[in-house]
């Protein structure tokens, strides 16, 4: 498919449409960001300035999720933070190495990752685990691990950033006992923290386009709001599977074009 050529209003209007759809994804299940990072890069914009660029949208989701779980009264502000300090020194050396990750390296890392949010996304999940209302009887591990797990985090989320939604649902899910939609309320709020930061260091080395990421992040503050509300009422099972299935989709996309590029440097 042909896209509009960019800063034209239809580009604008489908970023918008993009974004909101990749933040209802995002606050849900997880992996959005595989639908926004090939638009983007569809646009002309090198790996690096469309990773950097999709960050504004994913600050606004988070946001606009975290304001939908606040409404049903969810929130945990002590296992944000016991998740997001660590998580923080992880973004910051992250996003270091992303602001000057070459684009052949960047396309076979974002294949793998993709693979992997469409295995997690039809993976059975743990049954079992009862609702609680008070966040005094939620707990995560702490220690040696659980620190380095969350300063992983941060730093895969400042490199790519696409499916760390489903990579915080995997660790979260085996070192605490919350259940899905309080891993969810923990997953948007630590994101909302490493983006921050990372988003400053991918503008200060100049890798956001600030329009075509303004529009995005429209579309994404929308759908992060719905998404949160949606998942709460409905439950994620239809998102887990369009999630898997765009996600091999794109995955085979970005391998051919992996190869591709790997075959014309070296033959």
């Amino acid at each position: 498919m042909t896209l509009p050529p960019p800063h034209s209003a239809a580009v604008y209007f489908l970023l918008v449409g993009a974004g909101l759809v990749v933040s209802f994804v995002n606050s849900v299940s997880g992996g959005g960001s595989i639908l926004s990072l090939p638009l983007l890069m569809g646009l002309g914009l090198s790996s690096a300035v469309a990773n950097g660029t999709n960050r504004l949208g994913i600050w606004m989701g988070s946001l606009g999720s975290i304001s939908g779980f606040r409404k049903k009264g969810l929130s945990y502000p002590r296992m944000t933070l016991q998740v997001g300090l660590p998580g923080l020194l992880g973004a910051a050396a992250g996003s270091l190495l992303g602001v000057s990750l070459p684009d052949v390296f960047f396309k076979p890392i974002l294949a793998v990752v993709i693979l992997f949010v469409a295995f997690e996304t039809i993976r059975p999940r743990r049954k079992g685990i009862e609702d609680k209302s008070n966040a005094s009887e939620l707990h995560l591990r702490s220690g040696v691990l659980p620190f380095l797990a969350y300063v992983g985090i941060g730093f895969y989320g400042g490199l790519i950033q696409a499916g760390s939604g489903l990579v915080m649902m995997y660790v979260f899910s085996r070192l605490g006992n919350l259940n899905l939609i309080q891993i969810n309320v923990l997953k948007v709020s630590n994101t909302l923290l490493f983006i921050s930061l990372s988003l400053l260091i991918y503008g200060l080395f100049g890798k956001v386009q600030w329009d075509l990421a303004a529009a995005l992040a429209l579309g994404n503050a929308l759908g992060g709001f719905a998404g949160s509300v949606f998942q709460v009422r409905k439950g994620e099972s239809f998102v887990r599977w369009f999630v898997a299935i765009s996600g091999l989709v794109l995955a085979v996309k970005l391998i051919a074009e992996a190869m591709s590029a790997i075959s014309r440097s070296y033959f």
